[in-house]
């Protein structure tokens, strides 16, 4: 369903549009619910399975030498979950980094201060580090805590074991400080700052081991993807550095969404930077340049890219299909079966992540056999939750409409005199294609 929405001050009823606006997007919801499906294929069978690919690209520092996990040989499937689960994080970061942008503007429309933004995104990010701390990383852990079976390996390190949500969380806070300047300007600090990292990582990896806990800690969470190890202070394999990249992108592209020209230009906007995406990996891939893992001549060793940490062209190669997803699910007809199964998944991306990674980890934890299956067998496990997921998703996204509708609306009607008037004289043509 479409709209075209514009608010005038002589019109009384402009403010009552405003509050009626979806915050949906479909093509949005879709794209992420499947990544959150591949996300969930990946980690199903990380408890369940043997024979997966992970790691890809590690840095290791062997007899003073720093080197990368080759990906070495295995089976079809494996390679399969390997190239499906890569598109997760990039396609996360960005969506993430877009959909708070078109939330900042659509508040700042509403007269909200500069300083209610910042809180609530300070919130948002102080609560995705405590998820990360205290539900998620647990359920990764779980095998580890099972097979010493003992409590002496819970340290530091096992606590502090960041992952995606806490790098979300920061790059919160990240963007909160980035409100104040261009979006191009931040998003060309974030590429200096990654392709500044990329130089030195050798040398950081070097230096790691003769450093100090507390400046480890700190080369892992802004830097450097470390191999688990509970003597670390602080372990972390999506340092966020790297990680900023794709969120300021996405933060790039909400901002710089051409309102007047509707949904469907952003659509081609995005076909246009998914196949420029993918012709410029090629040619770099070609030619060697733009990963730590060479093409070797074989299929495997070409779309054998470095995840961690995030080399170019793995950025390039999965953004480009991300790209090109939103821009398939925006062409895909409203009324699609598949569309409203994806959504449904898309529309709750944390409540999904917690629960699917507690759902995957608890039989194997409790039977004390984790990694004990084929990946056949891992595959079909990973059925089975999605059959589970689909109804909590629904009813979870069921309960938080219906705790909103309860909220009075009554806030507005207390703003300042000054926040009305901005939120009332405001004269835009609101995201078309909302519903």
């Amino acid at each position: 369903m479409s709209l075209s929405f514009a608010a005038t001050l002589t019109k009384p009823k402009s403010l009552k549009a405003t509050e009626s606006i979806s915050r949906r997007l479909p093509f949005l919801d879709r794209t992420r619910g499947l990544i959150m499906i591949f996300m969930a294929l990946d980690h199903a069978l990380y408890f369940w399975s043997s024979g997966r690919i992970n790691n890809e690209g590690l840095p290791l520092l062997i007899k003073g030498v720093v080197t990368f996990n080759p990906l070495g040989i295995s089976s079809a499937l494996a390679l399969t979950v390997m190239f499906l689960s890569s598109i997760c994080a990039p396609g996360f970061f960005f969506i993430a980094g877009y959909v708070l942008a078109l939330s900042i503007k659509k508040r700042e429309l509403k007269g909200l201060s500069g300083a209610s933004i910042n809180q609530h995104l300070w919130r948002r990010g102080l609560l995705l580090i405590a998820f990360q701390v205290l539900i998620a990383s647990p359920a990764f852990n779980l095998p580890l805590l099972l097979q010493a079976k003992s409590l002496s390996i819970l340290t530091w390190g096992t606590f502090f074991s960041m992952s995606v949500l806490s790098t979300f969380g920061i790059g919160f806070f990240f963007l909160s400080l980035g409100r104040y300047i261009s979006p191009w300007k931040l998003f060309g600090i974030s590429g200096l700052l990654y392709l500044l990292s990329q130089l030195f990582l050798p040398s950081l990896t070097s230096n790691y081991p003769f450093h100090q806990s507390i400046v480890q800690a700190w080369q892992a969470i802004l830097v450097l993807p470390i191999p688990y190890s509970p003597g670390a202070l602080v372990n972390n394999n999506f340092p966020i550095i790297p990680w900023l990249l794709p969120l300021s992108l996405g933060w790039l592209y909400g901002h710089t969404y051409a309102q007047q020209r509707g949904i469907a230009y952003e659509a081609r906007r995005f076909a246009v930077s998914g196949f420029s995406s993918l012709a410029l990996f090629f040619i770099l891939r070609c030619a060697g340049i733009g990963d730590y893992l060479l093409p070797n001549g074989t299929f495997q060793g070409f779309f054998g890219l470095s995840k961690y940490p995030p080399s170019p062209d793995y950025f390039l190669f999965y953004l480009g299909i991300v790209f090109l997803l939103l821009y398939i699910f925006y062409k895909l007809p409203q009324t699609s079966k598949i569309g409203r199964i994806l959504e449904n998944f898309g529309r709750v991306p944390l409540f999904f992540y917690n629960t699917h990674l507690w759902l995957y980890a608890a039989i194997p934890a409790l039977l004390s056999n984790f990694n004990g299956h084929s990946l056949t067998f891992g595959v079909a496990v990973w059925l089975l939750g999605l059959l589970i997921l689909y109804p909590l998703c629904q009813g979870y996204s069921s309960w938080r409409s219906s705790a909103k509708n309860l909220i009075p609306r009554s806030n507005f009607i207390h703003r300042p005199k000054l926040a009305r008037r901005k939120a009332c004289t405001a004269n835009v043509h609101f995201w078309k294609g909302l519903r």
